[in-house]
């Protein structure tokens, strides 16, 4: 090292326009929290996601929430709002498509054939065309829980953005969606942002937040805690020089090699600053205390012998202490989780440069000042009372070792009734305070609505077409009426289905209640008609003629002489059909003017319920099911075509016809459901989840994959999204964790093993270790504290912090041992060396990362209390465990000489 020092001025050079260099990458760096950057490229979930994304679009949207304190939504003066507001919204450059309750189509049947217009073809004046409006928008259950909810006093605008937008571009048009919205907020209206694009852009605006608020603050703490212990302002500006310089170099290579800023690495800076000063801190801790045992002036010469000697004395112990932590953070990059890999590295890189800048920088530093100050007069500034405690301290628990390991049995058996208790969730919205905006949003969202959290299901034939085949259709309107009949978690589930459904339905209406439309609308329904006349080839085959579901000419007088079996209330004698075809069974609706006795309203009551899934029903699925039972509205077609007597077909093909007959006349656009308007091959279908929980998911999932066994056998599910991707993350946190805790313990053993030359130095090194890992999952299992993305760091931050007081407290106690044979004494000069260093060395790091209390982020907050836990236990595990085993135990290797 005296070579090396002799360089001091080249040292400081170097070492200031590498900073330099890595200050001007600083303002390239970019935020980025889409729950894709949490998993590694090649994941498979990530893969079938980015293909979605191909085939149907990407599926993030911003969803607005409108409540209005006064009236319903369909009133006159609400409906007008919502048009302004969603005419408005369109006009914003980035959005490529709003839904609203004024704007979304609605598929109607008339006389003529079928018609798509939208819900609000114009505003209402009144009540009774409020009410109209109202009826059609209850009519069809796609709009249910979307467009209303349950007491009508609330609804959703669905705000899609162009494909392909960067994080700026989604960040600006979420403030310009934020500026609209926030003009319409007023005594009767209240207006909630969300959606997984709102939670990106304000999760990064918080992480600024934290950045700037929260790096002042802890420097402030470390200066206060750092002159308190040192008691001289060049120790301080030393120390702090350092920190900020590792820190500055590890954001600025994240910044150079484009790695972008997630909450996760939002701690780096954080870290680096209460962990990066440990070295300074011992070196010159080290320094001081030589320097106090001169009396008089020193000269400039005496000056830099003191400081070659501390460097001597510490550069192994502190070249093993980072070694060591780069160990305990570097294996955080063995986990498969994108943010907390690049933590680790990027982390590593920060501990390695605060070691190069503690022991070259500072040593070069002293050498310089003295030089410049000459001669001068040694201050003590010994701490005498904080020496006298620990002195006392070593007293008090060396006469009680055994009830010592017993306390200390006793703390680890608690803890590990903990670890049962742990649970495994990240969910990115619960990362919010409660009090914040977006977390209220998502809230009310959740609670009156579907649900935020988007799971996507692909369903994919082997060929062009299969997606149009009636069993595939009816399995996957099954699977949407299982989940949400089974899920409480499932709000709602949409697919192409339930566009067939309802174009099935209002194609079959009955004559008498087809609706009455306008001229306009009635001339687009004999096109619709026309086209179906000219399109008969979907519903026949090469050799022979088969009945056509719509109305043609031929299957017309057919069916004029059947009569339909609507339901055990109406119906008459079947007569026979004279085509040779499968005759088509047109059901009649309602008698407008039938009266019933009370006996046949009971009946059809029992029928109705017979209907039934389940026996607890409310009055809306009621009245439903009397729909159905007596085809009011033709509620009996709303169905996927599948009964080959009821349509009148002569096979499944023709059905598979009659559906691509369907999908070629809806004018509207369902390329977000399917990937072919005509001949399909893949479908995507939608879930809404109204809680955030992975766990919820989890359940909703294996469901999925479990009831996909009813499936044709050529038919394959692909289950993504936003719900599926944050499972998958959370499902590796622990395998991740797992992973870097052995890592960590294996290098940590490896490392001081080796450096004593022993196998048991290395087992004696992991003991404080495990001891404060055992008792940080312990407490998080008792106090509730989810195993989530941040609070997965907390081991590898433990293990390579704390492996520090490990390595300084058996190598300052090794030097005392060879020294003399009176373990008490030995004990006790390195307790109130050492050990003093390894307590303010604890108590700064747990200060700083206490700091992070005050985050805008659960994760962060609980990160910051366990991380200072762990500081406590290990360092105090480090000063009372591992020497009374070494005392008791007395193994070689620490009296030996290496």
């Amino acid at each position: 090292m005296r070579k090396i020092l002799k360089h001091n001025k080249l040292i400081v050079i170097i070492i200031s326009l590498i900073t330099v260099f890595f200050i001007f990458q600083l303002p390239k760096i970019e935020i980025n929290n889409d729950i894709q950057v949490f998993l590694p490229d090649d994941h498979p979930t990530k893969i079938s996601n980015n293909r979605l994304d191909e085939i149907f679009g990407e599926s993030d949207s911003i969803v607005t929430a409108v409540k209005f304190k006064t009236g319903e939504i369909f009133s006159p003066p609400n409906l007008e709002t919502l048009s302004k507001l969603s005419s408005e919204l369109e006009n914003i450059p980035s959005i490529d498509e709003v839904t609203s309750l004024t704007n979304a189509d609605y598929i109607e049947g008339s006389s003529e054939g079928m018609i798509v217009e939208e819900l609000v073809e114009e505003l209402p004046t009144n009540k009774e065309e409020s009410r109209k409006i109202k009826s059609k928008t209850l009519n069809w259950d796609l709009y249910e829980n979307n467009l209303y909810s349950d007491d009508f006093k609330s609804t959703q605008i669905v705000i899609s953005l162009n494909d392909g937008l960067n994080n700026e571009e989604k960040e600006k048009a979420y403030y310009q969606i934020k500026k609209v919205t926030d003009s319409y907020q007023n005594n009767n209206t209240e207006i909630y942002i969300a959606g997984a694009t709102a939670v990106d852009v304000l999760m990064g605006h918080s992480m600024l937040e934290d950045i700037k608020y929260l790096i002042p603050f802890i420097i402030g703490v470390l200066i206060l805690i750092l002159y308190l212990f040192f008691k001289r302002s060049l120790a301080v500006v030393l120390i702090l020089m350092t920190v900020l310089v590792s820190s500055i170099w590890a954001i600025g290579l994240m910044a150079f090699l484009g790695i972008n800023l997630t909450l996760v690495s939002t701690v780096i800076p954080v870290l680096l600053i209460a962990v990066g000063s440990a070295y300074g801190i011992h070196i010159l801790s080290h320094y001081y205390d030589y320097l106090n045992e001169y009396q008089g002036e020193i000269s400039v010469s005496e000056q830099k012998e003191l400081v070659i000697k501390t460097v001597d004395k510490m550069g192994k112990a502190v070249f093993l202490a980072a070694l060591t932590t780069i160990a305990g953070f570097g294996s955080l990059a063995s986990s498969q989780i994108v943010p907390i890999k690049s933590f680790g590295i990027f982390t590593a890189f920060g501990i390695a440069a605060a070691f190069i800048v503690a022991l070259f920088l500072i040593p070069s530093l002293l050498i310089i000042i003295a030089n410049i100050k000459n001669d001068v007069l040694a201050e003590n500034v010994e701490t005498a009372e904080f020496k006298s405690i620990l002195e006392k301290l070593h007293n008090f628990y060396s006469k009680r070792r055994i009830s010592m390991i017993i306390l200390a049995v006793l703390i680890l058996s608690g803890s590990f009734l903990g670890f049962e208790d742990i649970i495994v969730d990240t969910p990115l919205i619960e990362m919010f305070k409660e009090d914040t905006e977006i977390r209220q949003a998502d809230d009310f969202i959740n609670d009156n609505f579907a649900g935020t959290n988007i799971m996507r299901v692909m369903v994919e034939g082997e060929e062009m077409g299969d997606l149009n085949h009636p069993d595939i259709l009816t399995q996957m309107d099954g699977l949407q009426q299982h989940l949400v009949s089974h899920f409480d978690e499932v709000g709602k589930a949409s697919s192409i289905t339930d566009y067939i459904k309802r174009m099935n339905q209002v194609m079959n209406y009955p004559e008498a209640e087809t609706t009455k439309t306008s001229t306009n609308s009635e001339e687009n329904a004999v096109k619709t008609n026309e086209s179906l006349e000219t399109s008969s080839s979907f519903y026949e085959d090469d050799s022979e003629e088969s009945a056509s579901s719509f109305y043609k000419e031929d299957t017309q007088k057919t069916n004029k002489n059947s009569e339909a079996n609507s339901s055990s209330f109406y119906q008459t004698e079947n007569k026979k059909s004279t085509n040779s075809q499968p005759k088509r069974e047109v059901l009649e609706g309602p008698a407008r003017e039938k009266n019933i006795s009370e006996y046949e309203f009971i009946q059809l009551l029992n029928a109705a319920l017979t209907r039934a899934e389940k026996k607890n029903i409310n009055a809306g699925e009621l009245v439903n099911l009397l729909a159905e039972e007596m085809n009011y509205q033709a509620a009996a077609y709303y169905e996927i075509p599948t009964d080959l007597d009821k349509y009148g077909a002569a096979s499944k093909q023709n059905l598979q016809n009659l559906i691509s007959q369907y999908l070629l006349l809806y004018s509207g656009s369902v390329d977000d459901l399917i990937n072919d308007q005509l001949e399909p091959d893949k479908a995507q279908m939608l879930l809404q989840l109204n809680n955030p929980s992975n766990l919820a998911a989890q359940k909703v999932r294996k469901e999925i994959y479990d009831y996909s066994d009813n499936f044709p056998e050529d038919y394959k599910l692909t289950v993504s999204g936003n719900a599926a991707m944050a499972l998958e993350a959370n499902n590796l946190i622990v395998s991740s964790q797992t992973r870097s805790i052995i890592i960590s313990f294996i290098i940590v053993f490896l490392i001081v093993a080796i450096s004593f030359r022993s196998v048991i130095a290395g087992l004696y090194g992991i003991i404080p270790l495990a001891f404060s890992l055992i008792i940080n999952f312990g407490l998080m299992g008792h106090l509730g504290i989810k195993l989530d993305v941040g609070t997965a760091m907390v081991a590898s931050i433990a293990i390579g912090i704390g492996v520090d007081y490990t390595i300084h407290f058996l190598h300052s106690y090794h030097a005392e041992r060879i020294k003399e044979d009176d373990l008490h004494l030995v004990t006790q000069k390195t307790l109130t060396t050492t050990g003093k260093a390894i307590i303010f060395n604890a108590i700064s790091v747990a200060a700083g990362f206490l700091v992070l209390l005050f985050s805008n982020f659960y994760p962060l907050i609980y990160l910051g209390f366990l991380i200072a836990v762990t500081m406590c236990t290990s360092s105090i595990a480090s000063l009372t465990i591992l020497p009374l085993l070494l005392n008791i135990f007395k193994p070689e290797f620490i009296s030996k000489e290496h």
